[in-house]
């Protein structure tokens, strides 16, 4: 009969330390049952980074991309939501293989009707402690289940953080993935996506951007757990919430927080393969703009990017006028160069190739053609003027119920948003007087030239 060795006095030889594993996986084995869907893999290193991933109906390509990261995170939070294949499969798989990020692998119970912000929260709750994030979490990186990061994404974003104490949050600088349509129309309406999001993250001011990505959302905790102390969630749960992430960066500035961006911290997003797709992702995107800004009114979080609307809505009525304005003398006089207009065109060319010369040669020829960018600003006017008609006229305006310790207002005047609006409206008027009066240019041209050809000759 064996006797057991008396483990005060520590292990005695080899036998002695397998016991002793035993004896520890036996006191285990009840939390190890009680979390079952928690997976330890091959520790990722300390760097303090806990990444949230909400994953419908997508996911292996996005895990992936985060285990070829130069400085790995610490655990990964994939966070099933509503989906409708094998996506739990595929992320209890992922964190199974060797070497793979220890993952926690979350199911929703039932339907989540608040959708991206359910499930991020949903998952941030599965790392709180005392209703705020630990200290051994520093940083949370939320993403969604199509983005693949850059290897260098994490490295870098973290590297910003730790230099500047102000800054909430890294964004992400999008670009679309390199995939092809299936028919020539979908290839030019990919190549567009391409050709904007390029443009946006190399031109986009990083002081303080406007919002932080869905694609890649790299946060301070210190800056969540400012926020968590004034509400219950990171990200409001609310039926009419469409843009959660520019929700909570507008949040965050409100507390003090400031929010950036970098050209290396790079994120490949899913890009829509029809009309269809993209305008109701663009519409999404900039009435749910709208709506917050309508909620908080004029304030020091949503001052810059109302203005930049203001600015940017007469543009697209000048455009129409223009363009009217172009066609009657082209009926009226036939077409004639005039040296003005190539000189302008000559250098909103020059503009077209510089702003994307990162994207090779192709793609410079493309955007100083200006035509095709032309027709896509028609597209981009049209979501544009339609989201935000649809803000006013669809839906009552909704208050922020949340106040601040800081003593922040978040319920200002609301004159720049009833200006956005306006001016809204008025571009829309002023394209459909302008598309009227080349219709009603046409129709008098047509009636002259049978006039004309009534005239009995001498």
């Amino acid at each position: 009969m064996s006797v057991m060795p008396d483990l005060r006095r520590g292990p005695v030889g080899a036998d002695s330390a397998s016991q002793m594993a035993g004896l520890a996986a036996l006191i285990d084995l009840p939390e190890s049952l009680a979390d079952a869907d928690r997976i330890h893999a091959a520790p990722g290193g300390k760097s303090g980074i806990v990444v949230i991933v909400p994953a419908r109906d997508e996911l292996a390509d996005t895990l992936n991309s985060l285990a070829r990261q130069f400085l790995r995170p610490d655990r990964v939070v994939v966070v099933v939501n509503n989906s409708t294949d094998s996506t739990r499969h595929v992320a209890r798989t992922y964190a199974s293989t060797p070497d793979s990020i220890p993952t926690d692998v979350l199911e929703m119970p039932g339907f989540n009707r608040h959708r991206k912000a359910g499930a991020l929260n949903y998952g941030i709750r599965h790392l709180l402690r005392d209703r705020l994030l630990p200290p051994e979490i520093p940083f949370l990186l939320v993403m969604d289940g199509d983005t693949e990061l850059d290897p260098h994404f994490l490295k870098r974003a973290q590297r910003i953080l730790e230099r500047g104490g102000a800054i909430g949050g890294v964004s992400a600088a999008c670009l679309g993935k390199p995939i092809r349509g299936d028919s020539p129309w979908s290839d030019l309406l990919l190549l567009f996506q391409k050709v904007e999001y390029g443009r946006f993250a190399a031109t986009r001011l990083r002081r303080n951007i406007h919002t932080m990505s869905g694609a890649g959302s790299f946060y301070r905790a210190t800056a969540l757990n400012d926020l968590l102390r004034q509400r219950p969630d990171v990200f409001e749960e609310r039926e009419s919430n469409l843009v959660e992430d520019y929700e909570t960066t507008l949040a965050l500035k409100m507390l003090g927080w400031r929010i950036t961006s970098n050209q290396g911290c790079i994120a490949y997003t899913d890009l829509m393969p029809t009309m269809r797709m993209l305008l109701a992702q663009r519409i999404r995107w900039v009435r749910g703009t709208v709506d917050e800004w309508r909620r908080y009114g004029w304030c020091r979080a949503t001052r810059l990017s109302i203005i930049g609307m203001i600015l940017s809505v007469p543009g697209i009525g000048y455009a129409a006028l223009w363009g009217t304005i172009s066609a009657r003398a082209l009926m009226r006089h036939g077409a004639h160069l005039d040296y003005r207009y190539a000189l302008l065109a000559a250098f909103w060319s020059t503009y077209q190739g510089f702003s994307v010369r990162h994207m090779g040669s192709k793609v410079i020829l493309f955007e100083m053609a200006l035509i095709p960018e032309m027709l896509f600003n028609l597209v981009r006017n049209y979501w544009l003027l339609r989201s935000v008609l649809a803000s006013y006229l669809g839906n009552k305006k909704e208050g922020i119920t949340l106040r601040y310790t800081n003593g922040a207002s978040l319920v200002a005047t609301t004159s720049g948003t009833f200006l956005v609006g306006g001016l809204a409206a008025a571009a829309a008027v002023l394209m459909v007087g302008s598309i009227v009066v080349v219709f009603l240019g046409v129709r008098r041209r047509r009636s002259d030239r049978d006039a004309i050809r009534r005239v009995p000759s001498a």
